[in-house]
């Protein structure tokens, strides 16, 4: 009897289901690795921005740029055991901005492009890319802290450190007190600031509790202040 093989499953978006796990996953892998933290945002923002495409049930140019952003984000993130193709990647996520560069998927797309480049290794294009998205679309807050965000990993990676700290003060303000706040602290560490990074520790382990990025902020504070206990009051005599 002849086996029957089965298809292998290539990831697209499910946008009810990824919004369900968005805030679960995003909190469970900030803690160990920036690639992680980022691929995981990097996913919450499509969902995202798929999501609102199909729940309003927009036709037109729309629903024709999800479509072809979800085209080029399987080339990023393909199925176990192929590799991705920054390079096919970046092109279609350049068709998508030409053609539907005025809409939120296009928005998007131009966004990604920039990831496709900086997981490339091409560092400064991807910068360029990202100055062109908040050129462009600097009015749409959420992508545009994360773009301040990627732009800060890449300053980090090429040795600048002002222009890093710079990028992830931006992403803070725009975004609140996150991964770039750890990121800001991190610097502050390494570079002498010690007042400056227990700020922002302290930032975290406050606005964030019970999350992974307040653990990691608790292990560099210092421990609270032991109180001297409390005496019974000497008796009337």
């Amino acid at each position: 009897m002849a086996k029957i093989k089965k298809k292998q499953q290539v990831e697209h978006f499910e946008p009810q289901a990824e919004l369900q796990s968005i805030a679960d996953s995003v909190a469970g892998l900030y803690k160990k690795y920036q690639t992680q933290a980022n691929a995981v945002l990097t996913l919450a923002i499509v969902a995202l921005v798929v999501a609102l495409v199909y729940s309003t049930s927009k036709a037109g140019k729309e629903a024709k740029a999800g479509q072809m952003l979800d085209s080029a984000y399987v080339l990023m993130n393909p199925p176990a055991g192929v590799a991705p193709d920054y390079t096919k990647a970046n092109q279609a996520l350049q068709e998508v901005v030409q053609q539907y560069g005025g809409t939120l998927s296009g928005a998007t797309a131009r966004y990604l492009a920039g990831n496709a480049l900086a997981a490339a290794g091409r560092s400064e294009e991807a910068l360029k890319t990202y100055d062109q998205f908040l050129q462009e679309h600097g009015g749409q807050k959420l992508l545009a802290a994360m773009v301040h965000q990627r732009k800060g990993y890449l300053y980090a990676g090429l040795g600048k450190r002002e222009d890093a700290v710079k990028s992830f003060t931006q992403a803070e303000q725009l975004g609140g007190p996150g991964v770039a706040t750890l990121e800001l602290a991190r610097i502050y560490e390494q570079s002498g600031a010690p007042d400056e990074a227990q700020k922002k520790y302290k930032e975290l382990n406050e606005k964030l509790p019970a999350t992974t990025l307040a653990l990691e902020a608790k292990m560099k504070l210092p421990p609270p202040d032991m109180k001297p206990p409390i005496t019974a009051p000497a008796p009337a005599k």
